[in-house]
């Protein structure tokens, strides 16, 4: 079996939060995710500090932690 690459892993984690992976954009030094929050089916968009290629796996699980917190933030604030 191939070894699950960043953004499979990523993906896996956000859908253990009702959350889908739908694009990953690359930019000259950091990445700008594109996730559908499955209970709203509203779309946000996340900036990260860095590639997620080259994050390993704690620090993707990390990753979807912040994204899932940024998204409970906005939706409390609408």
């Amino acid at each position: 079996m191939m070894p699950k690459t960043p953004s499979v892993i990523l993906r896996e984690e956000l859908a253990k939060r009702q959350l889908e992976l739908l694009d990953i954009y690359h930019g000259k030094e950091k990445d700008i995710i594109r996730v559908k929050d499955k209970m709203s089916g509203k779309v946000f968009l996340y900036e990260t500090k860095t590639f997620v290629r080259d994050m390993d796996k704690d620090r993707i699980t990390e990753l979807a932690n912040n994204i899932q917190e940024k998204l409970k933030e906005l939706v409390s604030k609408k």
